[in-house]
């Protein structure tokens, strides 16, 4: 009797993590959009409309010219639902902790909402607010 196999996680999380990779590590927003972003993209974070185009015109300015940059920590999916860890380094040297939580359809990111906390320079516990990424979390990127 034939059996079939659900299509795993994975390809939803390789595919955001190429988005992020390229949107946010490597600094092109407007080649990432394009590529993974779906034209009517609903944003849930306030400060940024709705749509790929608009997505690009708020955050491609602030990834490119700010000087923040961005390590992924984790990567995380379930259904349609696939989570970023990740941690943003600002100019300054001030970091922040940031969950950004994507949902993939047919192939397209088309909804986003995020959680970002400011990291503390001394910590109570001493341990990591974003953890190290290792190749399992941060498929195809190691």
């Amino acid at each position: 009797m034939p059996t079939t196999t659900p299509v795993p996680p994975l390809d939803k999380a390789k595919l955001v993590t190429d988005f992020y990779t390229q949107a946010f590590v490597h600094r092109d927003v407007a080649g990432a959009s394009q590529t993974y972003v779906a034209e009517h993209y609903i944003q849930h974070n306030p400060q940024v409309p709705n749509g790929r185009a608009a997505f690009v015109a708020a955050m491609g300015p602030y990834v490119k010219d700010s000087g923040v940059s961005f390590r992924i920590g984790r990567v995380v999916a379930e259904g349609d639902i696939v989570v970023v860890h990740a941690e943003s380094t600002e100019k300054d040297g001030k970091r922040s902790a940031v969950a950004d939580f994507f949902r993939v359809e047919d192939g397209k990111i088309v909804e986003h909402w995020d959680v970002i906390q400011a990291i503390p320079a001394a910590s109570a516990n001493g341990n990591p607010m974003v953890p190290a990424a290792t190749p399992s979390q941060a498929p195809g990127h190691p």
